[in-house]
């Protein structure tokens, strides 16, 4: 056995506003297939069938495909579905002399514009007090569905609700722990920040230390060259010197006339070896003094041993001359 749709809903009639009807809607499949109209007041009722070649008819006379048809007509019948654009109204035609029947006609109005739907034939019930008990059951049928519906809804709000709660709270507690780990990562971040600072002034002052260093390094080297440089001009210099100290007279002249000059030997010296930067000041200061020592040596025995001149002026240092001198006595 094919199970059936029931739909029950009330409605106004436009030609008689002061009575209330209730309209019953049975259909099998989907109204496209045909369905069957109860229509009641209270008192009587009045029953009528519309088939499937009839649905289609309808749809064909208002040039309308017949699915959006049935969804019209499933809207305006059962009031049940989506909101659709206007309104639907129905009229019934009162009963006539030789003709028991009654039509009901349901129109759609959109834009001021009307348009009928369909029409049905009804026929009276010969019982009507069953119609109206089949409807009262219906209406308490889906009273409790509704009601069942609405308490399991209930249930599913307060089960919902309970978990709301408990996410609440959970989301406070996890609220309170990335707080409390904020300010503990906010701390350790500040103290491994100062650390880092600390570290980059020690590094900048140590980076300053060496440049310091390096510029003392260089000026050092520089005063160190221009000694050198300094050392070096002396150095040349220093047989000049040393042969204005230790000239002779004529007869020294005379005795020695096959002595060689000693400047060019010395700047020969000193070009082929050059004292090291350290130690030039000190070689310079030491013949300086065998220099001076030279001069004050041939003084001496010009004036003491003038027969021996000849032999002394050969005569180079300190020990030579104490040498001579012994030998003499």
């Amino acid at each position: 056995m094919r199970c059936r749709s029931t739909s029950v809903r009330q409605i106004s009639i436009a030609s008689e506003p002061h009575r209330t009807f209730f309209l019953k809607l049975e259909w099998a499949k989907d109204l496209g297939s045909g369905f069957v109209i109860l229509l009641s007041d209270g008192v009587s009722a009045w029953s009528g069938e519309v088939s499937e070649e009839d649905v289609s008819r309808e749809a064909q006379e208002i040039e309308m495909e017949l699915e959006r048809y049935v969804g019209d007509l499933h809207l305006a019948l059962t009031g049940e579905g989506p909101a659709a654009e206007g309104e639907y109204s129905f009229h019934l035609t009162p009963e006539r002399p030789g003709r028991p029947l009654l039509q009901l006609s349901y129109e759609k109005v959109q834009n001021d514009i009307s348009f009928r739907l369909g029409v049905v034939d009804l026929q009276a019930v010969p019982e009507p007090t069953e119609v109206i008990r089949e409807l009262i059951s219906h209406g308490l049928e889906q009273s409790a569905c509704l009601q069942a519906k609405n308490q399991h809804l209930l249930e599913e709000n307060q089960k919902l609700r309970r978990e709301q709660e408990h996410i609440t709270k959970k989301m406070e507690r996890y609220v309170q722990g990335k707080e409390t780990l904020e300010r503990d990562l906010y701390g350790r971040f500040v103290l491994v920040l100062n650390e880092k600072k600390a570290k980059l002034r020690a590094l900048q002052k140590r980076v300053k230390e060496l440049e310091e260093s390096i510029e003392k390094n260089r000026l050092r080297k520089k005063a160190d060259s221009e000694e050198h440089k300094t050392m070096e001009t002396a150095a040349d210099k220093s047989p000049e010197v040393e042969s204005d100290y230790g000239g002779s007279t004529e007869e020294e002249q005379e005795a020695e006339p096959r002595q060689s000059d000693p400047k060019p030997l010395t700047q020969e010296r000193s070009r082929l070896k050059r004292p090291k930067p350290r130690r030039a000041k000190r070689q310079t200061s030491n013949r300086n003094q065998q220099a001076l020592w030279r001069t004050l040596i041939r003084t001496t025995c010009l004036m003491i041993y003038d027969p021996l001149w000849g032999l002394m002026s050969t005569v180079c240092d300190k020990h030579d001359f104490c040498t001579v001198f012994k030998l003499q006595e």
